[in-house]
């Protein structure tokens, strides 16, 4: 049975109120359900929703944490966040093995299904952070109809390899004796927050389909000249060892020709909408008020 957001009680209240946050658990196939938030906006004149990807291993916190960057972003528009199974609040998919990892398709086959189960209004303005960049990409190239425009906060760039302190630092070769029922629970986002881990069952499915996943990207057409993207790049990251090569220049891969489209650099670390909430904000906006 699916479970939805809104109910005749809920749209009751949206009248009432500039603002209505609505939270909840969403069935959208057997055994597998995910917890998302709607902050719906009457007043905004953007008639779409902003859609919150988050990066690898995060939750909708790294959206929600900074009171500044979230009030602004619900001035601006309607907007939606979820977690990823086996994060946050969303129970873990044991569907998800190694034979069947973690990769952009499955997260946006998910996604698609959350938006039109919880009915939430086109179009989409997606905002993907680091990692959450590359299942960003996928939606607005596979669904390009329903997007109004793409804001990629410090994006994983989408033909990366990571560096090898980062493999070095998982060390998944000696995950691979568990099943997945028991890295879960091993490895939970809760156990891994707990015992602060540099990783996660979710983090280890979705670096085994990084691979799969570029594929994937690589499979569909280039980002509409249509829609706008723009980039926001953190110069601290460019000494972080994280991937190899440069990390603004691959960044760039992910441009149009779209006279909207740009690069900002800022010197912030990683989570700039937690350092900059301003700036990020502002983007969001100014991609709003793009037409044709």
């Amino acid at each position: 049975m699916v479970k939805r957001f809104l109910n005749i009680t809920f749209l009751a209240a949206l009248c009432m109120t500039k603002v209505f946050a609505v939270n909840g658990y969403t069935t959208i196939e057997s055994s597998v359900t995910i917890y998302s938030e709607y902050y719906y906006n009457q007043l905004s004149t953007f008639k779409g929703t902003i859609i919150f990807e988050n990066g690898s291993g995060t939750t909708t916190d790294e959206w929600t944490q900074n009171k500044e960057f979230l009030n602004c972003v619900m001035k601006a528009g309607s907007i939606f966040m979820y977690d990823r199974n086996g994060l946050g609040r969303s129970p873990a998919d044991l569907n998800t093995s190694v034979a069947n990892p973690i990769t952009a398709q499955l997260v946006n086959h998910k996604l698609i299904k959350l938006l039109e189960e919880n009915k939430i209004p086109q179009p989409y303005l997606v905002v993907g952070h680091s990692y959450g960049g590359l299942y960003a990409d996928y939606f607005a190239r596979k669904y390009s109809k329903l997007v109004h425009a793409v804001l990629l906060i410090d994006p994983a760039p989408s033909n990366f390899q990571y560096s090898e302190k980062v493999m070095r630092s998982q060390n998944i070769e000696s995950w691979s004796k568990f099943s997945n029922e028991e890295l879960y629970t091993k490895y939970s986002y809760a156990n891994a927050n707990k015992l602060h881990m540099t990783t996660s069952a979710e983090i280890y499915y979705q670096l085994l389909g990084s691979e799969k996943t570029k594929q994937q990207l690589n499979s569909l057409a280039k980002l509409s000249n249509n829609i706008p993207i723009v980039i926001i790049s953190s110069l601290q990251m460019e000494s972080a060892d994280i991937i190899k090569g440069k990390w603004l220049d691959q960044q760039k891969s992910y441009l149009n020709l779209n006279p909207y489209s740009k690069v900002i650099t800022v010197d912030s670390g990683h989570f700039i909408q937690l350092e900059q909430p301003k700036l990020v904000c502002d983007q969001i906006i100014n991609l709003i008020n793009v037409t044709d």
